[in-house]
């Protein structure tokens, strides 16, 4: 055989081996690709739940292979959204008993005259605010306070029922930018001459207090805000937010009939209404916490030392939120 004719034939066995070799590569591999990255996947799943990892999409794996960081929802994730109240400041700090039943574990009973010694002006103020100006939908924050009335025996229904007409009622709702509720409440005889209504407003401490003219103090009586005691009240709330405590603030303002009335305008979920700014009086604030996951810390240091940053979001008081925050070792203490 001549030597061309060989060399001819080689080259042509080669060239078939080319073409199957590229006929496997477009057949075979568009075909068994994602039939292997699946099982890659769902392996690394498997995995990924022996470590107590919750996976509910495949691609997820891969984007946690490679995360540095990680955002993670304060309130139900980090905490236990279980929100107790437990401290109260009504022209001074109160402290509020957290003991429970030891059969039922259900919080004690609580008494007003104990709780707030020097007056009772402040819980009927406080049992107002609660009971008419609480959403039926509340969120773990206002629940928190609706607990305290029924330890302290409050009947809200009845409030609600002397006070409110759904078909008339105003209301002011909570959103995240007005950091507030507020409602009008009717039929008030203790009101001011010449008023028989009277608007209940709750929210943001740093925000609420801000619109206060007036203040109760310890034992009840009305008294001008100065500059001393919006200082006084700079201080209790950052005190209060240093102790990882969400702060509400309540207060109130009596209105005459005119103000306010069936025809008035309801605001959209961002607006804030002129009659909700100023002239009210603060009834009190109170100091909520919210108890820490008690594996988080741990959780957390464990991921910091894998490098990964772990960044806590939250609408809390930006000192609340550091003080919680160094609880759960996302940041140190300054």
């Amino acid at each position: 055989m001549p030597q061309s004719t060989f060399i001819i034939d080689y080259l042509k066995l080669w060239i078939g081996y080319v073409i199957i070799g590229i006929a496997i590569i477009v057949v075979a591999v568009p075909e068994g690709l994602p039939l292997a990255v699946m099982i890659s996947l769902a392996y690394s799943i498997e995995r990924m739940l022996k470590d107590n990892n919750d996976v509910k999409r495949l691609a997820s794996c891969e984007i946690m292979g490679g995360a540095n960081n990680i955002c993670s929802d304060k309130t139900g994730t980090l905490t236990l959204n279980s929100m107790k109240v437990t401290k109260i400041w009504c022209g001074k700090t109160f402290d509020v008993p957290q003991n429970q039943d030891e059969v039922t574990k259900k919080m004690m009973p609580l008494n007003w005259k104990e709780l707030i010694p020097n007056t009772t002006i402040h819980a009927k103020l406080i049992e107002q605010n609660i009971a008419c100006n609480t959403a039926s939908k509340a969120g773990a924050t206002d629940l928190s306070m609706v607990e305290l009335l029924e330890r302290c025996g409050t009947d809200s229904a009845a409030l609600c029922k002397a006070h409110l007409n759904e078909q008339t009622m105003i209301r002011f709702p909570f959103s995240s930018k007005r950091k507030r509720m507020t409602t009008v409440l009717d039929n008030v005889p203790e009101a001011k001459p010449g008023y028989n209504k009277r608007l209940m407003i709750k929210g943001a401490s740093e925000i609420v207090k801000n619109c206060c003219t007036k203040y109760l103090d310890e034992n009840g009586n009305v008294q001008n805000m100065n500059d001393g005691m919006k200082q006084n009240l700079d201080t209790i709330i950052n005190d209060y937010a240093k102790k990882a405590l969400r702060t509400i603030c309540l207060a109130y303002k009596d209105i005459s009939p005119n103000e306010c009335g069936p025809n008035h305008d309801l605001p959209e979920a961002e607006e804030v209404k002129d009659i909700e700014k100023n002239d009210l009086t603060l009834i009190c604030i109170f100091g909520i916490m919210d108890i820490v996951r008690q594996e988080v810390p741990g959780a957390v240091a464990q991921v910091h030392r894998a490098g990964v940053t772990v960044r806590m979001v939250t609408g809390d008081n930006l000192i609340t939120a550091k003080a919680i925050a160094v609880i759960c070792n996302i940041i140190k203490q300054e």
